[in-house]
């Protein structure tokens, strides 16, 4: 396929632009060095550009309604990938968390199909993330794009309450 285009018609054929058609799994685009064009190929399904990538990371920055820039991080571990928006509400310990506002995320916990709250160790930091963990089998384009806009989305809402608890 090298000096063609590929196109994404549906969840497992590839459109080649001198017109062949080849059958492929997800999980075989998500694998190895193919992450890389995995993830670009539905970024770039949604309209969305991808900001930093290689063969185990990627990293896409959101521009929200709310004038604040969400920071999706995807890590492929063997045969699952993590996604994270890590949020700004950022502590030095672990102590410093608040009790009510963690209990808040566990309840959300509870009521959401797509990620979940928990605390990530950032650069020396405690963080609140929202996160959603996928067998690579289960990720089609569809289903990459229902998960990013859920974590983006997600935190944007979480980062304007705490804005609104502190005014």
């Amino acid at each position: 396929m090298r000096g063609s285009q590929a196109q994404v018609m549906d969840a497992g054929v590839l459109q080649v632009q001198r017109g062949e058609e080849i059958t492929v799994s997800w999980q075989s685009l998500f694998a190895g060095s193919s992450f890389r064009n995995a993830v670009q190929t539905c970024s770039a399904q949604n309209g969305w550009t991808v900001a930093e990538i290689n063969d185990r990371m990627a990293k896409l920055r959101f521009t929200m309604p709310s004038g604040r820039t969400q920071i999706l991080y995807i890590v492929k571990y063997d045969n699952t990938m993590e996604f994270s928006v890590p949020s700004a509400i950022i502590f030095d310990s672990e102590e410093e968390f608040p009790g009510l506002l963690s209990a808040k995320l566990l309840r959300r916990n509870a009521e959401q199909k797509v990620g979940f709250w928990c605390i990530e160790h950032i650069s020396g930091k405690y963080v609140y993330s929202c996160m959603h963990n996928a067998e690579m089998q289960q990720i089609d384009a569809a289903y990459f794009a229902r998960v990013v806009r859920a974590l983006i989305s997600e935190c944007d809402a979480f980062e304007d309450l705490v804005l609104k608890l502190l005014s």
